[in-house]
């Protein structure tokens, strides 16, 4: 699966999350699937509606931590990679 670095991603309706201990819980309340990611990941997923592209949170994410851009990229294209297999991202 090729995601497009500026491609929209939307978080779905039908995903609660939750933060406990610095690391987060996500509930696909449809599939009752839990997807349990990082502090990073979490923080990923609370941006997405301000920064709706791998681009976007790509350059959010080189921006606060000072990592190198490519690196943050190819982080970021497979940490949302990982989230629309599990259904909890669609992307326009």
């Amino acid at each position: 699966m090729t995601i497009l670095a500026n491609q929209t991603l939307l978080r779905r309706e039908n995903v609660e999350s939750a933060e406990l201990d610095g690391e987060w819980l996500l509930l696909n309340i449809e599939t009752h699937g839990i997807t349990k990611v990082n502090e990073l990941g979490g923080y990923i997923w609370s941006i997405l509606p301000e920064y709706p592209t791998v681009a976007q949170l790509a350059e959010k994410i080189h921006t606060e931590y000072g990592v190198e851009m490519e690196v943050v990229s190819a982080d970021v294209q497979a940490f949302v990679k990982m989230l629309l297999e599990a259904g909890l991202l669609r992307n326009e």
